[in-house]
């Protein structure tokens, strides 16, 4: 640790299920332009043939290859790699994703101007198989700006857009909830409350792979887990000095969350996202009332606030609604293109 001129930067990639895109992945880090890296892999118990591929870069002894005894998830294989991270900064990459090769050199030219505790960089998200361009503009001049906190939350909340000082991470022993999906946001908004010095580089250095079968766009039970991550941030709350315009960012999440869940959800599900979010309305009822939601959440509102049975017929009215209006929509668009 404390390399100061050249320091060691951990890169923790949780694998699990992802022999198609392994290669790619773990390419684009062995190939970064800065090489003094430790790439900790944390294989999470995978059923096909993931193990097999990255054996193929065992060959780099910069890879730390850590196995899990059983499936854990993947923020426990995020905690087990900071765990076992002996860098000066922390960075994550999901397996099915890759980097531009000069990410790291640019969060560190970037920390050695400033003192930092954080870095967040831009993405560019693709359709699996989609080939995209991976150059960035040498005569564009990237813009880098210092966040405050407010600015921070608003931005994207996905942790492999972060570059960390470690011992941010060990010394306040800051890991991801274990047994959520949507774990990044804790996470989030965690660092925030700490009020660390972040920095926002609008480089497209992290290139995001869409897959149908990722979690907002399967509309199972797994959203029901937004409510739950926004009350760990609740809970966590409670620990911090939080800023008035802090509480009222969370306001609007809770909200935005709530109409998310209640109209995507797929319809089998619906009983329970509704009976989860009148749990979720009764929990944050002091955080939710310092915003002003728009007329329709406050129509989804009303719905929650009937007797159960009420509120399914209600809610399922409004869904019909919206796809009768999402339906007409796609059609104009169709005929305005014809």
């Amino acid at each position: 640790m404390n390399h100061q001129n050249n320091p060691l930067v951990s890169v923790i990639v949780p694998v699990y299920n992802v022999e198609q895109y392994l290669d790619e992945c773990l390419y684009s880090i062995r190939q970064q332009t800065y090489e003094n890296l430790e790439i900790i892999v944390v294989e999470d118990c995978s059923t096909d043939k993931s193990l097999e591929v990255l054996s193929k870069h065992l060959n780099d002894q910069r890879i730390k290859l850590i196995r899990h005894e059983k499936n854990s998830g993947l923020s426990a294989a995020r905690n087990t790699g900071i765990d076992g991270a002996r860098g000066d900064y922390i960075m994550f990459v999901d397996s099915d994703d890759h980097i531009h090769n000069n990410l790291i050199q640019l969060c560190l030219d970037n920390t050695s101007k400033k003192e930092l505790d954080l870095i967040v960089f831009d993405f560019q998200s693709f359709y699996d198989g989609e080939k995209i361009d991976n150059k960035l503009n040498k005569n564009k001049e990237y813009e880098s700006k210092m966040f405050n906190q407010s600015e921070y939350l608003k931005y994207h909340h996905f942790a492999w857009l972060k570059f960390l000082r470690a011992d941010i991470l060990k010394n306040n022993i800051l890991r991801f909830p274990v047994g959520y999906y949507y774990e990044d946001w804790p996470f989030h908004w965690e660092l925030a409350f700490n009020n660390y010095r972040v920095l926002r580089l609008s480089a497209p250095l992290y290139y995001y792979r869409l897959r149908s079968g990722s979690i907002t766009s399967s509309g199972d039970q797994k959203l029901i887990h937004i409510y739950y991550s926004h009350r760990i941030i609740l809970d966590k709350m409670k620990d911090y000095n939080v800023l008035l315009d802090t509480k009222k960012i969370l306001a609007k999440k809770i909200y935005s969350g709530l109409w998310f869940v209640l109209t995507q959800i797929d319809a089998k599900y619906l009983r329970e996202a509704i009976f989860e979010a009148k749990k979720q309305l009764n929990i944050t009822e002091n955080i939710i009332k310092l915003d002003n939601p728009s007329l329709k959440t406050r129509l989804l509102i009303l719905g929650l606030r009937m007797p159960s049975e009420i509120s399914i017929k209600l809610i399922s009215a409004l869904r019909f609604s919206l796809n009768i209006l999402s339906s007409q929509r796609r059609k104009k668009k169709n005929n305005f293109t014809i």
